[in-house]
């Protein structure tokens, strides 16, 4: 499907973005690194393009599609903004990278890896035929987060070593193995 390759491209100005923080000995503001903005809105256009393009699924099945879609988007929007303190993810420079254990921060890295997967399927479901780019996307957002773990957040979000240490990666741990 042609939506999947600006899709996926997305995928690299968003890490730029991340470059861009690690590369920074100073402040960078949002309108210096827009890369994140450019990513998003290319991630958006081509889901959008996607809905444009492919025929919706009939009745209950879309109805529960877009139940699907929307949890997932609501808990996504909570992950990255951090809830209410707003302490999330998207912050304008490196310098005020520290780690946050709050909430489901403290039980696992990467929680919106799983929150894109539930917006992929919703996705999937409204339209069965972009089932497989969207998977293909929520892929390549585990890809993202892979290497923004291993690479780009040990330099500039403080003390993330030794939170990748002591939190999961993507499952929590079971009772008896903390």
């Amino acid at each position: 499907m042609i939506w999947t390759v600006p899709g996926t491209a997305a995928f690299g100005f968003l890490i730029l973005f991340e470059y861009r923080k690690c590369r920074s000995t100073e402040k960078i503001k949002m309108r210096n690194n827009p890369w994140f903005l450019v990513g998003t809105v290319l991630l958006l256009t081509a889901f959008a393009g996607m809905a444009v393009t492919l025929t919706a699924s009939p009745g209950l099945q879309r109805t529960g599609g877009i139940t699907v879609l929307g949890t997932g988007l609501i808990l996504y929007i909570l992950v990255l903004t951090g809830g209410p303190k707003k302490e999330g993810y998207v912050r304008d420079d490196a310098s005020s990278g520290t780690v946050s254990r709050r909430g489901i921060y403290g039980k696992i890295r990467h929680p919106g890896v799983w929150c894109f997967l539930i917006c992929s399927l919703g996705f999937g479901t409204i339209y069965p035929d972009g089932m497989g780019s969207a998977l293909w996307l929520a892929l390549m957002n585990l890809l993202y987060t892979w290497i923004q773990d291993r690479w780009f957040f040990p330099v500039y979000l403080q003390g993330y070593e030794k939170y990748k240490e002591e939190v999961p990666y993507l499952f929590p741990k079971r009772k008896k193995d903390r």
